[in-house]
């Protein structure tokens, strides 16, 4: 469900006018995340780490409001209750799909579905569909994860389709898990709109991805 935020109401009212129309006003952060012991736990119970590292983002993001504000297609300030994730997946012999997989607080419920979007992928599908729906749709309650998982990143700009049209939903890739001493580390880009997200949020987002990969009893 989406909020209409009242603007003259809002705490991020000054930030909101004074960035809305930036020809630019996105951030772009890079850093690492610790993913040993969810990389090991993923193997161990036979699971896909890419989708581990999934619930682990898609969580932190539901649990940080600022990554839930939109600009619908009307022009409002909006926010929704929970936002879902969408994620190119390589169609072997083709280039990409799309797809998009719903928020569920529980990691087994989360897991099970979002396992089953992404090995039935059509194989002549428009790789944008999705993006065209949400797009005609309006409310962008989503956010994008791409993952780079052969390469290795320290930075990542992203396309961006009309000068300030830059609000919709956040963008993220998750790059190549390295090796240094005995850990492994994976790289994670953020890029968010600085009307809506602010350096505390961003640093608050890395906190919560961190700790949702450390945790034993997923």
């Amino acid at each position: 469900m989406k909020h209409i935020v009242e603007i003259e109401n809002w705490v991020r009212r000054d930030n909101y006018l004074y960035f809305k129309n930036f020809a630019n006003p996105w951030i772009a952060i890079t850093s690492e995340v610790d993913c040993t012991d969810a990389f090991h736990r993923a193997k161990k119970s036979n699971r896909s780490f890419f989708l581990y590292y999934l619930y682990a983002v898609t969580r932190a993001v539901n649990e940080i409001k600022e990554l839930r504000y939109r600009t619908d297609k009307d022009g409002n300030v909006v926010w929704h209750d929970t936002v879902d994730v969408i994620s190119p997946i390589a169609v072997p012999g083709r280039t990409f799909y799309t797809v998009r997989i719903p928020y569920k607080e529980d990691f087994a419920s989360f897991y099970r579905e979002a396992r089953h979007i992404v090995t039935n992928i059509p194989h002549d599908g428009d790789p944008y569909a999705t993006d065209k729906a949400i797009a005609e749709a309006g409310d962008y309650d989503v956010f994008l994860l791409s993952a780079t998982p052969k390469l290795y990143f320290t930075g990542v700009t992203y396309t961006q389709m009309a000068t300030g049209h830059s609000m919709d939903y956040p963008l993220m890739n998750a790059g190549k898990a390295i090796t240094r001493g005995e850990r492994l580390y994976m790289p994670l880009a953020l890029t968010v709109s600085h009307a809506f997200v602010d350096g505390e949020h961003i640093s608050l987002f890395f906190e919560k991805v961190q700790a949702l990969l450390n945790e034993t009893d997923l």
